[in-house]
């Protein structure tokens, strides 16, 4: 079992709310389920949708082909429809006037049940619940529990009104018109997925902020980033978190940094626009030796770019920000479950070797669902780092140690004056301009880089280690690039995938391990110039044969991946 959903209509329609509890019914009945939004930059009208896929499998990725579209204008049908598979099912309002309509395509009166039975026309999301339940010959009692779910503190007369609707319609349907249609999962009881949590990256991201005990967080809201920035503040009264919108990304970098000095773990949010803002900032973290986790949620630029769509445009303008040379840690999440665990890792490495760490998400990353095993968050590492607990006085705050990180103390401790500055200093924080104490400091800064590097973990082979094709990934993309890599292996194709989750500083070990065996090494980036393949060139001497870039604002599907990999003789 492997189903498509698409629900499309204009902004302001209610999409995402049906989305939301079409999803909830597969969670709950067992199913693997993966959704993502497709909309545009606007409040109102325009084209948007959200297509949902389960599966008795794990699923990563969305699909081209669509087995069911919902359509609440008739531009979602035109612009859908090509990609409905053969049998698919189209249910939309009648009033919509389409009137090409082939075996298993729906016309129902889904407004006007949302108004006579429920008193409510945005209950129209309802109605066409109950109607694809009834289609797809599952019970209506799935719906219920979700409406139940989603409304539920809205009110009881909210949940039972929706529920009529769902349960109108689902009789209205069934019978001849379900016929019409080849889906029947009414033996489908029960999925089998455990697996509970429906949750995007950026809510993961938070979560896992909050597991590394986060003590501050400030922002400006930009997209996609924004939406955990939302999440922890809602959170930060019961958690004792501080937070502040700032009136820019300069402050909200600069303020975090404040914070972070004084002892609180601390981070910012931001996309694309925002950090170049922030650049002069990280230069301060650098130099002041100050921990930070900065998240960008990448979106396409230059300038404003397509703010609602997604991109990996982002990498090496991240690695090269500020002027000076210091270390910095970079890490890019491939799913919700790796983002919540690597957030934790990000604040466990920034503490321990005092530099600023960056999450490289993307719109896609950001915004996309898909269900999870339940957390543990009790298994969260407190390492602060190397704290100093009995400090030298004078203390020095830059003390030049084997691993160039420095026994940290705080403002306020006893005893202890704690300077930092964004000039060149000495071991005390003081300015200096000695020539000896300049060197002494950069190499202090720069001897944490090999200890960082043997903190990070190798990159993961997915497939035979020894196969002929590696396609080499890194963050989101990693979904579509694994199913695609699977499809091709079961179809008897010699090809696996290398994926790195920490970016920077960059493990060479394995690479070069697969480098040697892999006859064609094929990068696939959201990208247009292949930036990671760069990366891997100046980090390692090391070229990839094939690259293969997607820049529209569309994420990809294993589908386009498998025709991209036919076009470099991938066969």
């Amino acid at each position: 079992m492997d189903l498509s959903f698409n629900i499309g209509g204009a902004a302001g329609q209610g999409i995402n709310t049906i989305g939301d509890l079409v999803a909830q019914v597969f969670v709950k009945n067992g199913l693997y389920t993966f959704t993502i939004k497709d909309y545009m930059s606007r409040v109102r009208g325009g084209y948007n949708f959200t297509q949902i896929r389960v599966s008795d499998e794990h699923v990563h990725a969305p699909v081209h082909g669509v087995d069911v579209i919902i359509a609440l204008t008739k531009d979602a049908i035109i612009n859908q429809r090509d990609r409905l598979v053969e049998g698919g099912v189209i249910i939309f309002d009648e009033s919509l006037g389409f009137e090409e309509c082939e075996r298993c395509h729906l016309p129902l009166p889904l407004e006007e049940t949302a108004e006579e039975v429920g008193g409510n026309v945005r209950m129209m999301n309802a109605a066409a619940l109950g109607a694809l339940l009834s289609v797809l010959k599952m019970p209506i009692s799935l719906a219920e529990n979700a409406l139940a779910d989603i409304f539920g503190d809205k009110g009881e007369s909210v949940v039972e009104g929706n529920v009529k609707v769902a349960r109108t319609m689902y009789e209205e349907v069934k019978g001849e018109l379900a016929q019409r249609c080849d889906h029947d999962f009414s033996s489908v009881e029960k999925g089998p997925s455990e697996d509970r949590l429906l949750v995007t990256g950026n809510q993961a991201i938070a979560l896992g902020a909050m597991a590394a005990n986060l003590k501050w967080i400030s922002a400006y809201p930009m997209s996609p980033s924004t939406s955990l920035f939302q999440f922890i503040i809602q959170n930060s009264r019961r958690l004792q978190i501080g937070g502040l919108q700032t009136e820019d990304e300069i402050a909200g970098l600069n303020m975090a940094l404040g914070a972070s000095h004084t002892g609180a773990r601390s981070m910012v949010t931001t996309s694309g626009g925002g950090f170049s803002l922030m650049v002069e900032a990280v230069g301060l973290a650098g130099m002041a030796e100050i921990p930070i986790v900065i998240y960008n949620a990448q979106r396409p630029g230059p300038s404003t770019g397509l703010p609602t769509r997604t991109e990996q445009g982002d990498l090496l303008f991240m690695l090269h920000s500020s002027q000076g040379e210091f270390p910095r840690i970079m890490i890019a999440p491939k799913d919700p479950l790796e983002a919540y665990y690597l957030t934790k890792d990000a604040f466990r490495l920034a503490d321990k070797f005092q530099v600023p760490v960056m999450v490289l998400g993307d719109q896609h990353l950001a915004e996309f669902t898909m269900n999870i095993p339940r957390i543990e968050i009790g298994e969260v590492d407190m390492d602060r780092g190397k704290l100093a607990e009995k400090p030298d006085k004078p203390y020095k705050r830059f003390k030049v140690t084997d691993d160039g990180v420095s026994p940290r103390a705080f403002p306020g401790d006893e005893e202890v004056v704690v300077a930092a500055s964004g000039n060149t200093h000495n071991e005390f924080g003081h300015i200096s301009e000695d020539p000896d104490n300049r060197n002494a400091m950069v190499e202090k800064r720069l001897a944490k880089l090999p200890w960082i590097l043997d903190e990070l973990e190798e990159p993961k082979v997915y497939g035979d280690k020894k196969a002929d094709y590696t396609l080499l990934t890194w963050g989101s993309t990693w979904g579509a690039a694994y199913e695609a890599m699977q499809r091709l292996s079961q179809d008897g194709i010699s090809i696996n995938q290398l994926h790195f989750a920490y970016l920077y500083p960059l493990k060479t070990e394995t690479l070069k391990e697969i480098w040697e065996k892999a006859k064609k090494l094929i990068s696939v980036e959201q990208n247009a110039t292949s930036q990671f393949a760069k990366l891997v060139r100046m980090e390692s001497g090391l070229s990839v044969d094939e690259e293969i870039n997607k820049y529209d604002g569309r994420p990809m599907t294993p589908e386009w991946i498998i025709k991209q990999l036919e076009e470099v003789g991938v066969q």
